[in-house]
């Protein structure tokens, strides 16, 4: 994308709240956006092995949120992304989300493709983009495709691949906490220090404004790894084998409402959500 995006990005751990009224901060932002412009929204079900499931769990769910216009995109097979009333229900959206499964699915069918260059369209003027679990970890440029998320970090273990490339310099991994995956992002930070680290927790996001900011929303933390200080990592050794070592890595955990300077790399204390909105009008 050469034209800097006019739309915004919320990027969800997984597991957000679906169903307690009062609860669903995630899914009413991603709503919010969605009632924009023609208050169109495509659930996008590429990712997952269960597509009719998923399809009608959102549906009912964004139904219940006010959205009536929704679209479900089911992508099974490359020849799918080329067709015309697919690219049709991708065109005029206003949101579009991605659900979870399998990061691997999303970019191997829709990469390059007439649905997902649509997508790009519609991004750079002005459409949301949302993914949840696989969704958020296809966003960046380069994601995180596999590795253990209980253990120290093991130079051989990780598996990374071309991502959609919705967010730059930025590395994704989803159910942080809940899965231990603090090692696996480190190592993925190790093996390009340009790449922010960003660990979503379930049922929190990241709101991305810009390309510039983002804020964090909902019940749990973010955990920003940047490794652009690292004075020494094992991965540059001759022969490496075993734990990952590295040296100077600075974290940052964020809460709800805490905003981030993706710019300078550093959490913004007086930046909240209506300076974010004053900026973007």
């Amino acid at each position: 994308m050469s034209a800097k995006p006019k739309g915004k990005l919320i990027i969800i751990g997984g597991a957000e709240e679906k169903h307690r009224e009062g609860q669903m901060e995630i899914l009413e932002e991603v709503s919010r956006h969605a009632h924009k412009g023609n208050g169109k929204l495509v659930v996008v079900t590429v990712a997952t092995q269960f597509p009719e499931e998923l399809a009608e769990t959102y549906t009912q769910v964004f139904n219940g949120l006010g959205i009536s216009k929704i679209d479900v995109l089911d992508i099974r097979t490359r020849s799918d992304a080329q067709l015309e009333e697919n690219v049709n229900k991708v065109k005029g959206a206003s949101a579009i989300f991605f659900t979870g499964g399998d990061q691997l699915r999303i970019t191997s069918q829709i990469g390059d493709s007439p649905v997902f260059q649509c997508m790009q369209e519609r991004y750079i003027d002005g459409a949301t983009i949302a993914g949840t679990s696989a969704g958020a970890a296809a966003m960046p440029e380069t994601m995180l495709v596999a590795g253990p998320g209980d253990e120290s970090n093991r130079l051989w273990a990780l598996d990374m691949a071309p991502g959609l490339g919705f967010i730059k310099d930025a590395v994704i991994d989803s159910h942080f906490a809940e899965r231990g995956r603090m090692g696996r992002l480190l190592g993925a930070v190790a093996q390009n220090p340009k790449n922010l680290g960003l660990g979503i927790d379930e049922d929190t996001a990241v709101y991305v404004q810009n390309q510039d900011f983002f804020e964090v929303l909902g019940s749990g933390a973010v955990y920003v790894v940047d490794g652009s200080g690292i004075t020494f990592s094992s991965l540059s050794e001759k022969n490496a084998e075993g734990v990952l070592s590295v040296y100077d890595v600075k974290l940052h955990v964020l809460s709800r409402g805490d905003c981030f300077d993706l710019s300078s790399r550093q959490p913004t204390f007086a930046v909240k959500k209506e300076k974010l909105e004053a900026k973007e009008a």
